[in-house]
């Protein structure tokens, strides 16, 4: 085990809130490992990623590969990658909504990644003579938007075929997370699907110690700013706020402690009326449809 992975939590927390502070872009801070948005830079692992949640879909509904299909990536993170794995896989519009401009994957990495998916027999863009980035998702169809909820605005009404994130929806600010519902219930289709996996586990140390703070200083900027922000929404929760904007929601994997992660007297006042079973589950992939 590394010494940062042995580190107590709330040491943890204290050096991202000092460090967050300094005037350090985050590309450093990734390149060191300390703060990063997912590992989806790796070629192998953003076909493999994307791949998963496209067959889980499948095995729900058919996604129509004749005419093409729309497809929405929540949080993309470091990478572009499976943006053009989407493509690949028949995707005719690839949108990725993310939260900041986070995507740095080199031309050669790109490269490497259309390679394999052709290797794989699937149909890549082509981006030869690509000199940028930006080169990248004009060539291939991928409209990469980096204002959060906000980017959804230019997503056409009921457009979307296929949606899906990886341990992202965690991270939207509680606040935010009714206007993203409803702006993800607007550009799906009729018909439909999402899949989508969540973690409720915090970000520190992989237990529950973000339920001892008040909202108060949990949802303040400082703390939301800092790489380590949940929105501490919790499971049951979360699937009744799906439903009230129009979903059906269906959980299709789960894992949950085999105890109770947190003392009771350690939780902050607002989750004390809660039953010990919202903190039961710390990860869960569900299916979503429009009704």
């Amino acid at each position: 085990m590394g010494v940062r992975q042995s580190l107590p939590w709330w040491t943890k927390l204290g050096a991202k809130l000092a460090l967050a502070r300094l005037p350090v872009p985050y590309g450093f801070w990734r390149h060191i490992g300390l703060f990063r948005h997912g590992e989806m830079n790796i070629p192998e692992r953003a076909i493999k990623t994307f791949d998963a949640y496209y067959q889980r879909a499948c095995q729900y509904i058919q996604i129509p590969l004749d005419a093409g299909f729309a497809s929405l990536e929540l949080g993309p993170g470091d990478s572009i990658l499976a943006g053009l794995a989407a493509r690949a896989f028949g995707a005719k519009e690839v949108w990725l909504v993310d939260a900041g401009n986070f995507a740095t994957t080199d031309l050669v990495t790109c490269k490497k990644t259309c390679e394999l998916l052709q290797q794989c027999g699937t149909n890549p863009p082509d981006i030869a003579g690509i000199r940028n980035l930006q080169d990248v998702l004009m060539r291939s169809g991928v409209h990469y938007l980096t204002e959060g909820t906000k980017s959804l605005s230019q997503i056409a009404d009921a457009s979307i075929d296929f949606c899906w994130s990886q341990v992202v929806l965690e991270h939207v600010p509680k606040v935010e997370f009714p206007l993203l519902l409803r702006e993800l219930r607007r550009v799906m289709k009729p018909g439909s699907i999402g899949v989508h996996s969540i973690d409720f586990r915090d970000h520190l140390g992989g237990g529950l110690n973000n339920l001892r703070f008040d909202s108060k200083i949990w949802e303040s900027h400082y703390f939301q700013n800092s790489g380590f922000y949940t929105n501490r929404i919790r499971p049951r929760e979360m699937i009744a706020l799906f439903t009230e904007v129009g979903f059906s929601v269906e959980m299709i994997k789960e894992m949950r402690w085999p105890e109770m992660p947190i003392a009771p007297q350690k939780l902050a006042d607002e989750f004390l009326h809660l039953l010990d079973e919202d903190f039961m589950v710390a990860e869960i992939e569900i299916i979503i449809k429009p009704v």
